[in-house]
């Protein structure tokens, strides 16, 4: 289901922002104009990655420092055994970014 979660001029270039879209905890990552919709938890270490830094695409967890390549489907950059994030797909329409959520 398809989710209506913030006005696009609220995600400025570089930035995260978190929202809940069909009960489930997402961060909102942007680089120039692409959006990101993934799962607010490291897979590593189950901490939240809203406070995490954002560069060029990539996300890093506060905690452990594991890096993720949100262009690449959320793979880890360097750490055997951990999983990439949980991406949901995210259409901008009219202003708005949505996030759809199965369920």
């Amino acid at each position: 289901m398809e989710h209506d979660v913030c006005a696009l001029a609220d995600l400025g270039d570089g930035a995260k922002l978190r929202v809940e879209a069909g009960g489930e905890d997402i961060l909102l990552c942007r680089s120039g104009a692409d959006i990101r919709a993934v799962r607010n938890m490291c897979t590593h270490a189950a901490s939240t990655l809203e406070d995490g830094r954002l560069r060029n695409g990539i996300l890093s967890c506060p905690l452990h420092g594991a890096r993720f390549d949100l262009s690449d489907g959320g793979r880890c950059l360097g750490g055997a055994g951990y999983r990439p994030l949980t991406l949901y797909p995210v259409r901008v329409a009219d202003g708005r970014v949505w996030v759809t959520v199965a369920g």
